[in-house]
């Protein structure tokens, strides 16, 4: 395996519960196209990256409760639902990025994972943030374009050209992938 598909917060809450983002709607099929892609592929793995809060976290505090462990909020939208498989891994985090305090970085690079393709919300900030962490551990950073979404008003196109201009991610997108193109 050399891909690594990360699906990033595509959560029930995040997507129409407590922290709804309307636009998380228009990426779910250019999601669910790459996964199935990934899911037919050895070369390729997938990785729910997902919030999954308990009370006193430092977001819950920020951001009110979401995605709280146990709860239907903190699950997968279900057109994207993971499936029992030992190339799909559910990264459950406390904090907006994939590798920060998960093992994320060390269990990719077990599997022989170069390259990590950054899927989901928000652009603007755990997209941000994951990117951050994948540039940290060296891994060649991927964004399809038409498969993130920002919130909260901000531009998505700022945000890609900042993952572009800061962390070196070549923004891309789902054909360009479905393709072999990127």
């Amino acid at each position: 395996m050399k891909n690594a598909l990360i699906i990033i917060d595509m959560l029930n809450d995040f997507v129409d519960g407590v922290l709804a983002n309307k636009d998380a709607y228009e990426i779910i099929p250019r999601i669910k196209s790459l996964l199935e892609h990934a899911r037919k592929s050895e070369d390729w793995v997938v990785v729910y990256s997902n919030d999954a809060h308990k009370d006193g976290d430092r977001e819950i505090k920020l951001w009110g409760a979401h995605a709280v462990v146990g709860t239907a909020g903190a699950e997968v939208v279900s057109d994207l639902s993971p499936q029992k498989s030992g190339r799909e891994l559910i990264s459950p985090k406390s904090f907006y990025g994939a590798f920060e305090e998960t093992g994320l970085a060390e269990k990719l690079k077990a599997k022989g994972i170069k390259n990590v393709y950054l899927t989901g919300q928000h652009t603007n900030c755990c997209v941000r943030h994951t990117a951050y962490g994948a540039f940290r551990h060296d891994f060649e950073i991927f964004v399809p374009k038409d498969a993130v979404v920002s919130f909260g008003g901000e531009s998505n196109d700022d945000a890609l050209n900042y993952l572009k201009t800061i962390y070196g991610a070549i923004i891309t997108d789902v054909q360009e992938i479905l393709a072999g193109k990127s």
